[in-house]
């Protein structure tokens, strides 16, 4: 092999390899999320925030004892939503198949503070 072609045999392998290395972040899943504290008792509301399809999480605290629920709000109405004992623990949930759209999230319950989050 001439020197120009082993020059370029050796750009083409680097710039190969480069490719591989990069391809796993090109690949990697969108990380994000948002989440909201509220000092009070009533309902706890998330800022809009953009939720690009998939699988989402859902993180509700609540105080008090009693009825408690969460809600995920999207552009078309209600895309998920549970209700759970206010006494509970800090708690996860999972909603599958979600269209990527803004979402907002709220939460309530019988006594402040309360948190929701959601992640994906």
């Amino acid at each position: 092999m001439n020197r120009s072609g082993k020059r370029a045999a050796v750009v083409g392998a680097v710039a190969a390899g480069a490719l591989a290395l990069a391809a796993p972040g090109a690949l990697a899943t969108e990380q994000g999320g948002t989440s909201k504290t509220c000092p009070d008792s009533g309902f706890c509301r998330t800022d809009p925030v953009w939720f690009p399809g998939g699988t989402l999480s859902v993180d509700a605290d609540v105080h008090g004892s009693g009825p408690a629920e969460w809600i995920v709000h999207g552009q078309n109405g209600v895309v998920c939503r549970t209700g759970f004992a206010a006494e509970a623990p800090p708690s996860s949930w999972v909603c599958f198949n979600v269209p990527a759209q803004t979402l907002e999230a709220n939460v309530g319950g019988p006594a402040g503070p309360s948190n929701i989050g959601l992640r994906w």
